[in-house]
């Protein structure tokens, strides 16, 4: 990860997790002595460097920055380079395991996206990301409705990711566990990027980026085409993925601004290798239930995106911009549900198909003065969803499309307003709030009536307020921080999509989630690298949480009370000119505080769920985290470096019956860069020692398959070339 206060780059280290692994330390405690040890060398380390000149960072606040000294929250910037370094450049596992707050669980299932959780919210998504902002570009990656798709992070061509954690990220609105901001940053140059890489299970991947300006440099631009493909590393779970995205950016005039945006996605039918019992997954650690062949579980995904901003500084301390998207998504899902099932007269059948189109505007205006300045928004956004669902057999033949059992029209449509405001009462102090209010509407039209399934039309109104404030401190070389909000999250139309209760039509009953937090933390500079600390709280009132899962259709339910305390630490330094570490921990206990109950049918039985108070929230680790050492030459051009990701155990259901176990697991990888030709390649081994470990878990599956195995040993040569233009 490059610094922008000393130039330097830093690699990370995972000497004392792996030793202590061996001992047979748990992983939690593992972690814990090993931040202790380096948070307690990093001091000493930098009373041995000169102390070089500071250039801030900046963070990306509602379309305005703001210097990263003095913001009163929890926020990690990830650099480009750091992106890319040693990696194959697949999926957001790779480089959001270095911001601490953050978890990612990699399901090894390209048919449903990883699982990523800030500060545990996240954890009940049955695919792709819930409770988290994605912002590609100024693009929402996530839907009006809150789910999101990791996929269209394209990292090949990002500069980089900022991950906002705490109370004052809960200004993006409908999620409480932050947001994931990616961007483009198109400096001028020109060349051609190309990227290849080739792997076990017969994985692979090519990428070409191209970048250009015109003549005076008033445009420029940023391109980058890339097709992924692998066999899995379980039978069934093949996939591959071609991707598209560009930028361009029209600079007129000083102040003013103007960046094009444009992106599609193809993901033809990607397997679904489903989860494992407890009994299969000890038996095969890698092996796939049979119903996943049986009935192919597979999806396809095709999306494609496109936006404008146009930004103008007209005068001295004044900023207004104005920007439009519109996204289409189409997804095709083939499940693994009984034939009996299907047949009943409320069923939705076995086969998911939607199309979505969305649409939104929003416009904001920035005035700034000596002491401060004041941020005002709106913006508006429109979704239509056509859903349909059809049979997953004909006759005896399974995994084809049949009789259609499911036909409406869904839209929603939302609007927000929000105010900012940062304030510099004296010197070294600043106070930020932020008010957000949305209004949501939810309306469905049912074409399907048939006997049993009547009428299932209905319509939701949502009126949700987030508000945060937060107020730092800066001293010499960081800051103090501490900050509380209340947020909000609405059901996703996935969540609402199914009733526990096996009716037909959606739930209505499903409530939005509030949520309290607080947070106090702190960010210090050294001269050769930086840390933060920050310790947070979190009640949440009728949270939303999986009430059941079977064959990879998911119903939910509101939860009664719930709590997450926590402590998330990072730290990344040089030890040494050739030798670098980067650690980063998380805590976080996360339960019920209230007993509650749901009921649930299952074969036309209705079955009554209790949770009692005190038990942990599901999908959630106590403790994870990642650590990195690494060497260089003196060169800079070749690095070394030894990776470690580690994890607590994770409860499976949120009566916890069963838990997946805790693991470390390490990696190497060799990069280098060649003097003046424009060449670089990497080798990396995941999995070093071959681990057998759950990568995710599917929480409440329905059928007690809640294991999705992690990767075995997997090795990946990659190399590249650039023209340095």
């Amino acid at each position: 990860m490059r610094f922008p206060w000393d130039g330097s780059s830093a690699h990370g280290i995972g000497a004392p997790v792996c030793a202590l692994s061996r001992c047979g330390v748990r992983p939690a405690a593992a972690l814990s002595l090993a931040l202790s040890l380096a948070l307690s060398l990093s001091p000493a380390w930098a009373q041995q460097s000169p102390q070089s000149a500071t250039t801030l960072d900046t963070v990306e606040v509602l379309g305005a920055r703001q210097a990263l000294s003095g913001f009163p929250g929890s926020v990690t910037v990830i650099d480009g380079d750091t992106l890319r370094a040693g990696q194959r450049q697949v999926s957001l596992s790779e480089a959001l395991v270095r911001a601490p707050g953050i978890t990612v669980l990699d399901r090894q299932n390209y048919a449903q996206d990883l699982q990523v959780q800030s500060r545990g919210f996240g954890a009940r998504s049955t695919f792709g990301i819930r409770g988290i902002k994605l912002i590609v570009d100024g693009i929402p990656s996530s839907a009006l409705d809150g789910q999101g798709q990791a996929a269209s992070f394209p990292l090949s061509a990002l500069d980089r990711i900022q991950v906002l954690r705490g109370p004052l990220a809960l200004q993006y609105g409908n999620a409480a566990g932050g947001a994931i901001v990616g961007e483009t940053a198109l400096d001028g140059g020109r060349g051609i990027d190309i990227d290849t890489w080739a792997g076990s299970n017969s994985s692979g991947r090519m990428a070409t980026g191209i970048q250009g300006a015109s003549d005076d440099d008033a445009w420029r631009w940023h391109a980058l085409g890339s097709y992924f493909t692998t066999d899995g590393d379980r039978p069934h779970s093949a996939a591959e993925r071609a991707q598209f995205d560009a930028v361009a950016q029209w600079v007129p005039a000083e102040g003013q601004r103007l960046r094009l945006v444009a992106g599609g996605l193809h993901q033809p039918y990607t397997d679904d290798p489903l989860g494992l019992t407890r009994a299969q997954w000890q038996r095969d650690p890698h092996g796939t239930d049979p119903v996943a062949e049986l009935f192919d579980t597979r999806k396809r995904i095709d999306n494609a995106q496109a936006g404008a901003r146009w930004q103008d500084a007209y005068a001295d301390g004044r900023e207004y911009w104005i920007s439009g998207y519109g996204v289409a998504r189409d997804v095709v899902q083939f499940l693994a549900i009984p034939i009996a099932a299907q047949r009943a007269p409320t069923s939705a059948g076995g086969v998911v198909d939607l199309g979505r189109q969305s649409s939104g505007v929003e416009a904001g205006h920035r005035w700034e003065g000596a002491h401060g300045a004041l941020t005002v928004g709106a913006e508006a956004g429109w979704l239509h969803e056509q859903r349909r669902g059809y049979e997953n057999f004909i006759g005896t033949q399974l995994g084809v499309r049949g009789r259609i059992r499911r036909d409406e029209d869904n839209r929603i449509r939302s609007n927000e307003a929000y105010v900012l405001g940062d304030v510099r009462p004296a010197e070294h102090w600043t106070v930020l709030g932020a008010v957000r209010h949305a209004r949501v509407h939810f309306s469905s039209d049912d074409h399907y009536i048939a006997p049993g399934n009547g009428d299932d039309s209905g319509s939701l109104d949502y009126s949700q307020t987030a508000t945060s404030l937060g107020v730092a401190r800066a001293f010499a070389h960081g800051e103090v921080f501490a900050s509380v909000g209340r947020g909000f999250e609405t059901p996703t139309v996935t969540e609402l999509a199914y009733r526990p209760d096996g009716g037909a039509g959606f739930n209505f009953g499903l409530q939005p989630a509030h949520f309290d937090s607080g947070d106090v933390g702190a960010r210090w500079r050294f001269g050769s690298g930086d840390a933060s600390l920050s310790a947070y709280r979190i009640d949440g009132e009728d949270e939303i949480v999986p009430a059941d899962n079977r064959g990879g259709r998911a119903s939910f339910a509101n939860a009664g009370l719930t709590r997450r305390e926590g402590v998330e630490a990072g730290i990344q330094a040089r030890l040494h000119p050739r030798w670098s570490y980067a650690l980063t921990a998380n805590w976080l206990r996360a339960r019920f505080t209230k007993p509650y109950s749901y009921l649930v049918t299952s074969g036309g039985v209705e079955q009554l769920q209790v949770v009692e108070a005190g038990n942990r929230i599901p999908g959630i680790p106590r403790a994870d985290g990642y650590a990195e050492l690494a060497w260089n030459d003196a060169s800079g051009r070749i690095v070394a470096a030894l990776e470690a990701r580690a994890s607590d155990r994770v409860a499976t259901d949120d009566r916890n019956s069963d838990h997946a176990p805790g693991y470390a697991q390490f990696a190497l990888r060799l990069q280098w860069q060649a003097a003046a030709s424009g060449w670089r390649g990497f080798v990396r081994v995941d999995n070093l020692l071959d681990r057998e470990f759950a990568g995710s878990v599917i929480v409440n599956e329905g059928n007690a398959r809640y294991f999705e195995p992690g990767a075995g040993r997997g090795l990946t040569v990659g190399f590249g070339w650039g023209d340095g233009g």
